[in-house]
Formats: C-alpha cells, sequence, structure tokens
C-alpha cells in the first residue's frame, strides 16, 4: 500500500483527488491543510519549514501531491505559499532520504501572454507569466526542475481551467456558480460577470483528477504535464451551459469590463495541447483493465 500525502486537502481540488484516492484499496491518503477537517489528517501550514519537515519524516510518503496554493495577488503571501512553501517541501524529501515522488501543480497563468495562432499550447513553451500567480507558479515549477536536475523524483501538473463545485470565486466559474446558488435562493436578481469573449480550456473535476493521477503515477521526472481537455472553448457559452442546466434566463446575466476580476493582462484564447497526458492517461487505462 503506497502512503499519499496530500496538502491543500481543503480545497475543491484536493478533496476530488482525496475522493477517488479513497476508493482505491491500494492508497493510504494523510490530508493535510492549514485549515484541515479530515478525520485521517492534520493542521499542516506549508509555510512551516520546520513542521513541513517533520510531518515528512513522521507520515515517510511514497508520493506526495502538492495542492496548497493562493490565488491572491498580495505578492508577500504568493511568493511565500506559491514558492517558498514548494521549496521547503522539496528541500525536506530530499534531506528525508525516500525516494517520494512528488507532484507539484502548475498553472496556465504561468504561459501569460499567448497569441492566438500559438495555440494548442506546448508544455515546453517558453513562460512569460504577467500576474502575481502566474509568475510564482512558474518559479515554483522551475524550482521542480532545479531539484530533478539534482536526482528527486519530481513532475509538474500544469492545469489550465477546472469546472466543478467549491472552486474559488476567484475562477471564473466558482463566482459563476456562487451567483447561480444566491440567485436560486433569490438573496440576488442579477448574475454580474465581466467580459466572455475569452476561450479558454475547461475540464471536469473527474476528468482533472484523473489525469492528475495518471501524471503521478507514470509521468517522466522532472517533466511538465497539462492537465486540459484541449478543447477551446468561448466563455459565454460555458456561462450558457450553466444556465441551461439551472432554467435560468440570460436577461438576468449583466456583463461589464468594469466587473471583471482581471487586474492584469487578460490572455483572448488559450487553450492546451494535452498529446502527453492523454499518452499517460492510456497506460494508466491499459493498467487498470489488466
Amino acid at each position: 500500500m503506497k502512503t499519499v500525502l496530500v496538502t491543500g486537502a481543503t480545497g475543491a481540488l484536493g478533496k476530488a483527488v482525496i475522493a477517488r484516492l479513497r476508493t482505491e484499496d491500494h492508497y493510504h491518503v494523510v490530508a493535510t491543510s492549514r485549515h484541515c477537517d479530515d478525520a485521517s489528517g492534520f493542521h499542516l501550514d506549508v509555510r512551516d519549514r520546520e513542521h513541513l519537515a517533520t510531518a515528512i519524516n513522521r507520515i515517510q510518503p511514497d508520493l506526495v501531491l502538492h495542492l496548497a496554493a493562493t490565488f491572491g495577488n498580495d505578492f508577500e503571501e504568493a511568493y511565500s505559499v506559491n514558492v517558498e512553501a514548494t521549496r521547503h517541501l522539496l528541500d525536506a524529501v530530499q534531506q528525508s532520504g525516500r525516494c517520494t515522488r512528488v507532484l507539484l501543480v502548475g498553472s496556465a497563468a504561468e504561459y501569460g501572454v499567448v497569441r492566438p495562432e500559438e495555440n494548442p499550447i506546448r508544455e515546453d513553451r517558453v513562460l512569460n507569466p504577467v500576474s502575481i500567480y502566474g509568475l510564482t507558479k512558474a518559479w515554483q515549477t522551475q524550482l521542480a526542475g532545479l531539484y530533478a536536475s539534482r536526482g528527486m523524483d519530481a513532475v509538474v501538473a500544469r492545469i489550465f481551467n477546472l469546472d466543478g463545485p467549491g472552486l474559488s470565486e476567484r475562477l471564473f466559474v466558482g463566482r459563476l456558480r456562487k451567483q447561480i446558488e444566491q440567485v436560486l435562493v433569490s438573496r440576488r436578481s442579477v448574475i454580474e460577470l465581466g467580459p466572455l469573449s475569452a476561450i479558454r480550456d475547461y475540464v471536469s473535476m473527474n476528468e482533472a483528477v484523473d489525469q492528475i493521477l495518471a501524471i503521478a503515477m507514470y509521468a517522466e521526472a522532472g517533466r511538465v504535464y497539462h492537465v486540459a481537455s484541449g478543447i477551446p472553448v468561448l466563455m459565454r457559452d460555458m456561462l450558457a451551459r450553466y444556465l441551461s442546466i439551472y432554467k435560468l434566463d440570460a436577461s438576468i446575466v449583466q456583463e461589464a469590463d468594469e466587473l471583471s476580476n482581471h487586474t492584469d493582462y487578460d490572455v483572448p484564447v488559450i487553450y492546451a495541447n494535452v498529446t502527453s497526458t492523454m499518452q499517460l492517461m492510456k497506460i494508466r487505462r491499459t493498467s487498470v483493465e489488466a
């Protein structure tokens, strides 16, 4: 049985990953977060270097899924959580002397400025982030490469846009779902959104979990793999799908530039090349069937 340590366990992705792992008998899952409410987990602030090292030595994980992150625009917080904590984690695993695989979660925000004709984006594209979040995630990816060059078993799962419940309201789907919930209970009458003309790559939470586990199991150390659908979707079409699901009329939607939660450059079109990830998914399916 493999022991899996999951950071960021109370986030939407963390909960989904943990739920999936616990359906499979060959994993012992230890869930951690700053606000852990999991009976088999514990409180862990990844910014605390000593506590992190103690956790690694105590749990002795075979796999670490490092899902803890912040979307905030505060540089100090973003650097502390997304970069320094990752360095502390990699140091702790390296110093433990165990052959532990570490999966870091990256973001499409690392790519920054992308021209429409450059799509679908490959994993080896030069990173040019234009947000604090994207910048700190790009540094996290570079840390993975640095430690992999020293012999560590580190990989990066670079996520595009998740579609599912419980997402942060800083994300379009999270913000949309929250407002729809409020409309359904008559707490608001209008859904307020920024411009919907951008094209994005959305992947369902279940599919994202499948891809992350395939990367965790079969990825080549030191490499980056996309977690995405590879399908370009107009954000306005995503809105229409949600309105249809909840039988709401488009007339309740107010779209305006000033309602956007983007304070930096907003990429007009970005979607992923998922060839490498699909190869891992094929290996995982073949393994499960066998």
